[in-house]
């Protein structure tokens, strides 16, 4: 059975593959069907902005493949004609940057050169599958953009409370740890929580990617939501360093009252709360108080040092991410 998603491509697909068959059919100057329908397919894709995306290759790789096409086909025909067209045409891709373009150029070479009907080959029949490929591009970008348009900012903030809450459990399992003997449990279940965090940031920063494409001077921009991707990377991986470093420490080593050098454990969980300010709600121990800290505990100093190193590093990370969002409307 076909998921929401599955099934909302497909119909996408079937009717951007429709309007541009009615427009080839009704169309006389349309002499392959073909050429807009695979267009469509080629072109088609979740969002917009991959359909735009893949719609400039699919544009600039048959221009490309056809101009040299042309050039070729009165000195050179079959196999002979498609290696050489191939040796000109990747290498002028590559060079212009249009690599997107190069699958569209290779299969338009050996159409042109392998099959025999296309051997009545002239600057009008260049421009005329041009046109048929560009109509079937033009019906996937619309199709696209009017069925089930995605609001990309509204997901983007979804992500980023998703973060935060998989950020937050992540720092009350560093707390347990390090505060009872009985409660290791939350650190022990394994890499779950840390390939959550992972692939919530991924997924975050493919959101802003595609809309910053999209929309270069859009509120994405305004909103930092750049800066935003890149702290919640950092986040993500200090806080996935502190927890790994703090399984070393033994369970309640650091017991409450939390107290002197161990005094960041106790808001350590609020580290990320709306409205906050991550410097004074997590206070960062001194780094002398670190050495008989751990001789009192019988713990090595160079671990105690490592985790300090990794807490300023998150501490910062977390205050730069706030200010960086203190000015969203849609924020916590």
């Amino acid at each position: 059975m076909l998921s929401h998603r599955a099934l909302k491509a497909a119909i996408k697909y079937g009717v951007a593959a429709a309007v541009a068959g009615s427009i080839a059919v009704a169309c006389d100057r349309v002499m392959f069907i073909w050429y807009p329908l695979l267009a469509v397919v080629m072109c088609m894709d979740e969002t917009e902005t991959q359909v735009v995306a893949a719609a400039r290759g699919r544009s600039l790789g048959t221009i490309a493949g056809g101009l040299v096409g042309f050039l070729i086909h009165p000195i050179l025909q079959g196999w002979l004609a498609l290696t050489v067209g191939l040796l000109l045409v990747l290498p002028l891709l590559r060079r212009l940057g249009w690599q997107a373009g190069m699958p569209t150029a290779v299969v338009l070479l050996s159409m042109l050169f392998l099959v025999v009907d296309y051997s009545v080959l002239n600057w009008i029949y260049v421009f005329n599958r041009t046109i048929d490929t560009l109509m079937g591009v033009v019906v996937a970008v619309l199709v696209s953009n009017l069925l089930w348009p995605i609001n990309r900012l509204a997901e983007i903030q979804g992500l980023d409370q998703q973060l935060r809450r998989a950020i937050n459990r992540r720092l009350l399992a560093i707390q347990q740890q390090l505060s009872s003997a009985a409660a290791p449990l939350a650190a022990a279940k394994g890499p779950g929580p840390a390939l959550e965090g992972t692939r919530l940031w991924r997924q975050l920063n493919q959101l802003v990617n595609d809309e910053l494409r999209s929309h270069p001077r859009g509120t994405a921009r305004g909103l930092h939501w750049r800066q935003r991707s890149l702290l919640w990377e950092r986040i993500n991986h200090h806080s996935l360093q502190l927890q790994r470093l703090c399984q070393l420490i033994p369970a309640g080593s650091l017991p409450a009252p939390w107290v002197g050098p161990s005094a960041w454990l106790e808001n350590l969980p609020s580290l990320l709360a709306p409205h906050s300010n991550p410097a004074a709600t997590v206070p960062l121990p001194a780094r002398q108080q670190l050495a008989p800290l751990a001789q009192q505990r019988g713990l090595p100093p160079l671990l105690l040092y490592a985790l300090e190193d990794e807490l300023r590093r998150l501490v910062s990370s977390a205050q730069s991410l706030a200010l960086a969002g203190r000015h969203d409307p849609g924020g916590p």
